[in-house]
């Protein structure tokens, strides 16, 4: 043995002496490690993989930009019209089937050892119900493929926000100087909040997911093909009087100052700069440009009228047929077919852990709810104290404010305005029942539905739900950051179910019209304490949906705190500590995780391609952002029950005690009696956070490290029930002299401590 105070460097120096490669230091060859990855099962509230090893999730969502198909980008030209036809197509998302081999090796090396692949119902059936693009279903198969090769899990998620891209508002990116060229010297939040929607419009804010098709049939009364369509619709019907009520609307809105009513210098501007000719709103899209994207859900009549008609549409529209089916079947069935193209090009590949039925369905109808009212009333009578009622004296006056003065709901009940609004066909006492256990009366059988479909194709198939966005995200909760009901049971007929909940605190501009990124500090975030929040959504699953395993799809962080040139000045150091944060959150309560997101093709200007986000784990150039926090020694698969597991890092925050050294860099993971021979599996990046090599302590077993693969083998020997093994790592500490390691590492070299 040598002498384990002796520098390191010594220590290694002996090895030229030592025959210490693995076989030759332990009582025998160790078996061949097990394939990276193998078919996954749910047992209770764990994964299990066919070696009966007990998986952790420890993932990244693939990619930001595959919420965008390849086409003609929108330029800016104050006279485009929304072309719905242009020749597009998701191939290539997230990026070429020829890069798949280097990218997945990257997220391999990153340490994440699965992903959630971004599918898009538009790319799936563009055109029409039933035909399908196989060009794209073919470039899934093999981007699939291309996964395994790399030893990479692979859930499948259908993807939508604002439930599609043809959901949209132009608007102006950079409203401040759009002023100055106008010549305003006086730019202050109101004014850049207005502009915003005021052409000449240079950007656009949209959703993902359903193709034209789906949006047509959920909202027959639109003109699609109109070239005002995407325009706000307010722009159309503005004149001194609307104006005049913006200025209170915008003010209270952006927290500004009020004063006696005016029109002020920008007001002048935006009535010199309406269009031509009024234009209704059949025309165009009901949607404003708001930073935190989720409240279009809660201030957009469109976007519940088509989430209606998806989920309830047999109750909310009972008339509305295609093809002899109620909306709500014809769009349904589509999207189960959908999905049963995808499980049966992936069916045979094992290392699908998943299908993830819908990312963030919608729950959230307080515009739909309030335009029944004022159907029902022809008046706003009622509709404010709704608005009370439901959040509060303070907020519920404020979205009064915002919904009439931004005309988010019909002014009367004429047939010809609800016709024009698409009311005219409603079921409006079945409106208000949306709002009262949604998730059990629609999406729980929704869910029934389409995993049945997956599992006709795919039998062993793991279905992944999640619950729908609440009123926590109108109300400052974030996605998953505040307290929403559960109203859901286990959906019939699922065999294996999973929970995968997203989870977004603190981090979202705050509620406002296309708002400046977010300003953080790091002794803002570092101190905060989530686990208990990540224990009580996690909680909902085990109350309700009975012994199931949880594993959160999405969670993560902006890149562009402060701005994008100060994020990279500081190295990204606050949305590094922020994940840091986060991460130890989840080792606290051992919850799997998949962190939103790999963009390839990410941009310092346009972020990941979509509505401004900037969340890349990597930059323009391909290089990690913030690696200290989620490329970090996790244990991969364990021959035992979990129970408990920690990694201090650079970014951990030390109370350190006198003349001990903290311990930077320690890894600690413990799990009950081995349940199989196979071995545990933890990730160690060696060249990030070990560069010296690293010392390990075993209960009990033997060791082996892959520098190529970065895992550590542990190959406990006590076979008895009641034993707990555990593996500790730390790396070489200045000042500390460390006793009883069983083994140092150090690349492809070893010290057996014994």
């Amino acid at each position: 043995m040598t002498d384990p105070s002796s520098p390191i460097p010594v220590r290694l120096a002996l090895l030229a002496a030592l025959p210490c490669l693995v076989a030759a230091c332990t009582d025998g060859p160790l078996t061949t490690p097990p394939p990276a990855t193998s078919e996954i099962r749910t047992d209770r509230t764990y994964l299990r993989d066919s070696l009966d090893r007990y998986v952790q999730i420890h993932g990244i969502n693939l990619g930001g930009s595959t919420k965008t198909p390849f086409t003609a980008p929108f330029d800016g030209d104050p006279e485009q019209v929304y072309f719905a036809d242009l020749d597009f197509t998701y191939v290539d998302r997230p990026f070429p089937l020829e890069d798949a081999d280097h990218w997945f090796g990257v997220i391999n090396d990153l340490g994440f050892n699965a992903v959630r692949f971004i599918l898009n119902w538009e790319g799936i059936e563009p055109h029409a119900k039933g035909e399908y693009d196989t060009e794209y279903l073919d470039f899934i198969d093999g981007m699939v493929e291309a996964a395994g090769r790399q030893g990479i899990y692979v859930l499948m998620d259908m993807h939508q926000d604002m439930f599609s891209r043809h959901l949209l508002t132009r608007m102006n990116e950079k409203p401040y100087e759009t002023l100055a060229d106008a010549g305003i010297t006086d730019a202050d939040v109101v004014a850049a909040s207005v502009v915003t929607m005021v052409p000449p419009f240079t950007d656009t804010m949209r959703g993902d997911g359903a193709p034209r098709w789906a949006v047509q049939a959920a909202l027959p009364h639109k003109q699609m093909d109109s070239p005002h369509y995407g325009d706000p619709h307010i722009m159309g019907e503005l004149d001194m009087e609307m104006v005049l009520a913006l200025v209170d609307v915008i003010e209270l809105l952006t927290g500004s100052e009020g004063g006696e009513l005016e029109v002020p210098e920008w007001a002048s501007y935006v009535l010199q700069n309406l269009p031509s000719e009024p234009y209704g709103i059949e025309e165009t899209t009901n949607m404003l440009p708001w930073s935190t994207w989720g409240i279009n859900n809660a201030t957009s009549l469109d976007q519940e009228m088509c989430w209606a008609a998806f989920f309830a549409g047999g109750d909310v529209f009972p008339t509305r047929e295609i093809d002899g089916q109620n909306v709500q079947d014809y769009l349904q069935e589509a999207y189960a077919d959908a999905w049963r193209q995808v499980a049966m090009r992936v069916e045979d590949d094992t290392h699908v852990i998943g299908y993830d039925l819908m990312n963030e369905p919608n729950g959230i109808y307080i515009v739909l709810t309030l335009a029944a009212i004022v159907a029902q009333t022809g008046a706003m009578d009622g509709v404010e104290q709704m608005l009370v009622d439901l959040l509060g004296d303070e907020l519920g006056a404020t979205f009064f404010t915002v919904f009439a003065g931004l005309n988010l709901i019909p002014p009367d009940n004429e047939p010809e305005t609800l016709a024009a609004w698409g009311l005219d066909d409603a079921d409006l006492m079945a409106v208000a029942g949306l709002n009262l256990g949604h998730d059990a009366s629609y999406l729980e059988p929704f869910y029934s539905r389409v995993g049945k479909a997956i599992q006709e194709e795919d039998p062993g198939a793991v279905i992944w739900i999640e619950s729908s966005m609440g009123l926590d995200v109108v109300t400052g909760g974030g996605v998953g950051g505040g307290v929403m009901e559960f109203n859901m049971v286990h959906p019939e007929g699922i065999d294996q179910l999973v929970y995968a909940p997203h989870w977004y605190p603190d981090i979202y501009p705050m509620v406002g019209l296309v708002r400046e990124p977010r300003e953080f500090d790091i002794e803002e975030i570092r101190y905060r304490d989530y686990a208990p929040q990540l224990e009580d959504v996690a909680s909902r699953a085990w109350y309700s949906l009975g012994n199931v395993p949880v594993v959160f799809g999405e969670f993560g962080t902006y890149y562009n705190f402060g701005g994008i040139e100060r994020s990279i000045e500081e190295d990204y150091a606050v949305s590094a500590h922020v994940l840091d944060n986060y991460y130890e959150a989840f080792e606290e309560t051992f919850q799997p995780r998949m962190q939103w997101v790999f963009t390839t093709d990410n941009s310092y200007e346009e972020g990941d391609w979509w509505n401004g986000e900037d969340f890349s784990v990597i930059d323009p150039a391909g290089d990690p952002r913030g690696e200290l926090a989620f490329s970090r020694p996790h244990a991969r698969a364990l021959a035992g029950k979990p129970v408990e597991t920690h990694f201090f890092g650079p970014l951990h925050y030390f109370d350190p005690d006198k003349d001990t050294p903290v311990p930077v860099g320690e890894f600690y993971v413990e799990y009950e009696s081995k349940e199989t021979d196979s071995p545990t599996e933890v990730f160690v990046p060696e060249a990030l956070h070990y560069p010296d090599g690293f010392y390990v302590w075993l209960s009990d077993g033997r060791a082996h490290y892959e520098p190529e693969t970065h895992i550590l083998y542990h190959y406990p020997a006590v076979d008895e029930p009641g034993v707990n093994h555990s593996i500790r790592v730390l790396p070489p500490l200045e000042g500390q002299v460390n006793e009883g390691w069983d083994y140092f590492f150090r690349g492809d070299q070893m010290v057996d401590g014994e």
